[in-house]
């Protein structure tokens, strides 16, 4: 069997991670408008696991998972493991972080991207629930560096919270 023409590649992404329309996270969570971009380096090999790294000034360790495409419907669905944060009331739990993207061959959907956790409701249910989306694009650099991780508020946002438009954590 041939490899997918993603094995082998590397992609830069800017997860953006906060309060979505329609999610299922409970009311509070990222209700201020603040939102939390993280870059990652993510790498696909050819075993069906991936190789990742986040850019600085976020204390949150996160260690590589597997991917897989469905041919059918040209979705690339991955996971990477994350031991949690919080900043501000943006917050991830420490488990599995879900990505889903379109996919082409080796060309991904630039944007638009889904990131959901898995989650428990009433004890029992088992649900995704959605907790940002991510960007992407093909990296080339053989060793790039990574934009500090940072918290900002999202356009329109009614809250500032004492805070400009924009701020770097290391600001704080």
């Amino acid at each position: 069997r041939r490899p997918h023409p993603l094995a082998g590649t590397r992609w830069r992404m800017t997860l953006d991670i906060g309060r979505e329309k329609n999610t299922w996270m409970p009311p509070q969570w990222a209700a201020s408008g603040r939102r939390m971009e993280v870059p990652m380096l993510c790498a696909f090999r050819e075993n069906g696991t991936l190789d990742v790294r986040i850019g600085p000034y976020l204390d949150m360790d996160v260690e590589g998972g597997t991917w897989s495409v469905d041919e059918g419907s040209n979705k690339l669905r991955f996971h990477v493991e994350v031991g949690g944060f919080e900043r501000f009331d943006v917050s991830l739990p420490k488990g599995r972080l879900y990505f889903l993207c379109s996919a082409w061959g080796n060309v991904l959907s630039e944007k638009n991207n889904v990131l959901t956790i898995r989650a428990t409701r009433f004890l029992v249910r088992r649900e995704n629930r959605m907790v940002g989306t991510f960007r992407v694009a093909q990296e080339t650099e053989a060793d790039p560096s990574l934009p500090p991780c940072r918290t900002y508020l999202s356009p329109g946002s009614s809250s500032s919270g004492g805070y400009g438009q924009e701020f770097f954590d290391d600001d704080l």
